[in-house]
């Protein structure tokens, strides 16, 4: 379960763009362009805030696999995102990109690979699923 005590508490303008820079997803000229950082930052802020407001509860796992991707520079370590796995039942996968936060602007193409090859398999498996009860149903 990820702290997320640090989004608690409203950032300044100059907090935000710290974070920003850190989570590498924003180019300098955007944070150059301080018109459209007026217009941002309350959004931002307000992001962060939901983001600070989450409390994890406990509850069943999910009868749906999980598939989870990060980015192997990422803040978030690799164990955090092995956590996700006891949130189902039914199966798990992690798939590691390089790059901090923000990998998949760089590895847009292989994570929409992923994610076809993904729900391709799923939908074999519901495709057949239903077939197997559909059958049953006649015999």
């Amino acid at each position: 379960r990820r702290d997320v005590s640090e989004y608690v508490a409203a950032k300044t303008d100059a907090q935000l763009i710290d974070r920003l820079r850190t989570l590498k997803g924003t180019s300098e000229n955007v944070i150059a362009n301080q018109e459209l950082m007026q217009l941002m930052l309350p959004i931002l802020r307000a992001d962060f805030l939901l983001c600070g407001s989450f409390v994890y509860g406990v509850r069943e796992p999910l009868s749906v696999p999980i598939h989870v991707f990060g980015g192997k520079q990422d803040s978030i370590s690799v164990e955090e995102l092995l956590d996700w796995q006891e949130e189902t039942r039914t199966g798990f996968s992690l798939d590691m990109f390089e790059g901090h936060h923000f990998y998949l602007v760089d590895e847009q193409t292989q994570l929409l690979r992923l994610l076809r090859r993904y729900c391709e398999q799923h939908l074999a498996r519901w495709r057949n699923s239903t077939s197997r009860q559909m059958n049953r149903a006649a015999g």
